[in-house]
């Protein structure tokens, strides 16, 4: 069986809670802890829909939209090597990281990655009640993680669970994740 690129579908029985980001916020961290503490974050096709944006029509699913900390989160998944992949994750539904970032800048140039459009689905989809949504902006603390768990309908004790601090040192950035970072510097986004 070859590399799924997507798109995917989001099926709602295989798993608790949906929880979203753009990349480089500790989602997958959060996941990692719900799924010790008995809560699903991971069906199968995680990978596929770790990044998607809402499908505009109900999931079903309680939603966690994790966001913020643009350069720094940017700057991670480009020091991994995820930027493109996770651009078009967002963008199109798809794993497609062959997408050089330089073709997203010229064909998107106010949203290259694809973050605004991405928060905006869901904002929409909170907005007009397709599902239970929540957003949580990174970094975040201990108490307002529990109080939007249980806006979801969740109750976890998070006490044991601990955002990792990011590392200090950044290696050199090319000039095309550069101009991403300054596309992103002042964006702020509105639920």
């Amino acid at each position: 069986m070859g590399l799924k690129i997507g798109p995917s579908d989001v099926l709602s029985n295989n798993f608790d809670l949906w929880i979203v980001s753009h990349g480089g916020v500790a989602s997958n961290a959060l996941c990692d802890y719900l799924e010790e503490k008995g809560i699903k974050t991971r069906p199968e096709n995680y990978g596929l829909i770790c990044h998607k944006s809402h499908p505009g029509t109900s999931v079903d699913i309680p939603i966690l939209v994790v966001y913020g900390d643009y350069e720094k989160s940017i700057r991670s998944m480009d020091r991994r090597g995820f930027l493109s992949a996770n651009a078009t994750k967002m963008r199109f539904g798809m794993n497609l990281p062959e997408i050089k970032l330089e073709r997203l800048i010229h064909n998107y140039p106010a949203d290259p990655l694809g973050i605004k459009f991405f928060l905006d689905s869901f904002a929409y989809a909170k907005n007009e009640n397709l599902d239970n949504i929540q957003f949580l902006e990174y970094p975040y603390r201990e108490k307002t993680l529990e109080g939007v768990l249980r806006d979801l309908g969740l109750n976890v004790d998070v006490s044991s669970f601990n955002l990792r601090e990011r590392k200090k040192k950044w290696l050199p950035i090319s000039s095309p994740v550069e101009k991403i970072i300054d596309i992103y510097r002042n964006y702020e986004f509105q639920k």
